[in-house]
């Protein structure tokens, strides 16, 4: 399920850092806290969580403010008095029940930003998103940008040629999900963001939304296994596969990534329309938690294209 808030500056102008998905981030949880300080502390502190995973997934996304009317000045964005969209999207009831009681309970004022820069709005509505219909093959464009990572070992980097290197890389990646390779304090790891045209894009995630699926339902999606590297094997026909559209890219000249600071960590996603096709289960799983990592802080957020 996902709703739409539409915001309006309360002021004639709205300034904001342009990094402001940390303001938004904070504001859901101060709109669940406001509901319940139990589901905000479980949703922060701990998750949804997996088997023996430490790392729980907060099950879900979010949009960029979405408004006609802006400008960007080095490092802020000023909103001019129009119309804001903002969707939240996510699979769990209870999530966007105590969403929405919490953001009435507040008020129609909200506040966004920090002491140096900071700004007043009004939720003009809150109103639900209709549903798609899902299908084997669609076509979305992002409402943020969409982000996902393998990691690597420091310690082979740069230190032996590029074939070795990739053998080493591939043989990591099978592992990344096993707590032993993890506990292991030999490897240093490294992070790596994976471009769309970059070897593993869909692969990674496909895992990342198998994942999900199984939190939420309880069971892996038909037709697919766990595999000897503990990651999940699709043993039928149809394949998951994300395709970028070639034609924007070329408009763009390639340059659809798009860098995020999150509490001084940047994060490196894109964002450009794409087709999908896989099971439409998983597809689902994509457009109600976000395709790829990190939705809780604002990736991975898309709309159909109709």
């Amino acid at each position: 399920m996902r709703i739409k808030l539409t915001l309006k500056p309360a002021d004639k102008k709205a300034l904001l850092p342009i990094n402001y998905n940390y303001y938004l981030t904070s504001l859901i949880y101060s709109f669940i806290f406001s509901s319940s300080k139990d589901y905000s502390s479980f949703l922060h502190n701990v998750g949804y969580r997996t088997d023996n995973n430490k790392k729980g997934f907060k099950l879900f996304t979010y949009s960029m403010l979405n408004s006609k009317k802006y400008l960007i000045k080095g490092d802020k964005i000023i909103f001019e008095n129009a119309p804001i969209e903002w969707e939240i999207s996510s699979p769990v009831d209870v999530f966007l029940q105590h969403l929405i009681t919490g953001a009435f309970t507040q008020g129609k004022t909200i506040n966004l930003g920090n002491s140096h820069i900071s700004a007043r709005f009004l939720i003009e509505q809150v109103e639900t998103v209709s549903e798609p219909d899902f299908k084997e093959t669609m076509r979305f464009t992002c409402l943020s940008p969409i982000t996902v990572s393998k990691l690597y070992d420091k310690n082979i980097a740069g230190k032996i040629d590029g074939d070795h290197l990739q053998a080493e890389t591939n043989i990591l990646n099978k592992n990344m999900y096993n707590e032993d390779i993890f506990q292991n304090h030999s490897i240093n790891f490294g992070c790596h963001y994976i471009r769309p045209w970059e070897e593993g894009f869909s692969e990674a995630i496909e895992q990342n939304l198998i994942k999900k699926y199984r939190l939420i339902y309880g069971k892996e999606p038909y037709g697919y296994i766990k595999n000897v590297y503990n990651l999940y094997e699709n043993t039928g026909i149809l394949k998951f596969k994300i395709t970028i559209d070639s034609d924007y890219m070329n408009r763009r000249s390639g340059k659809i990534t798009k860098k995020i600071n999150f509490k001084n960590t940047e994060i490196i996603g894109f964002m450009a329309p794409f087709e999908v096709t896989g099971n439409p289960k998983i597809i689902e799983i994509g457009y109600e938690t976000g395709f790829g990592e990190k939705g809780s802080i604002g990736c991975g957020c898309v709309r159909v294209i109709k």
